[in-house]
């Protein structure tokens, strides 16, 4: 048995496909958090109660600060979507 636990490229290829999409919700949900500063899956617009008008929270650092780790973290997924896709080829050429 390899170290990502796949024997046959089509197994590393799902492997692959997985962690890169994994890495790309984390970097889409890292950017939007730290460039708007604000929690990325919260609606950020101005809601109405009632009769008068609620205005988002402002921007905060520790939510851009979390964005940042979301990017961290969505990087982390890349490198094995990287190596199992490396060993796919290998294991399809030769």
């Amino acid at each position: 048995m390899t170290l990502a636990g796949a024997d046959t490229p089509g197994e590393h290829l799902r492997l692959a496909a997985f962690t890169a999409m994994a890495a790309v919700f984390f970097i889409w949900l890292g950017r939007r958090q730290r460039n708007t500063g604000r929690n990325a899956l919260a609606h950020n617009e101005t809601m109405r109660s009632a009769d008068r008008l609620i205005p988002p929270p402002p921007p905060s650092h520790g939510y851009r600060t979390g964005g940042r780790v979301y990017i961290v973290v969505g990087c982390v997924f890349l490198l094995p979507a990287v190596f199992n896709l490396v060993s796919a080829i290998l294991g399809i050429v030769g």
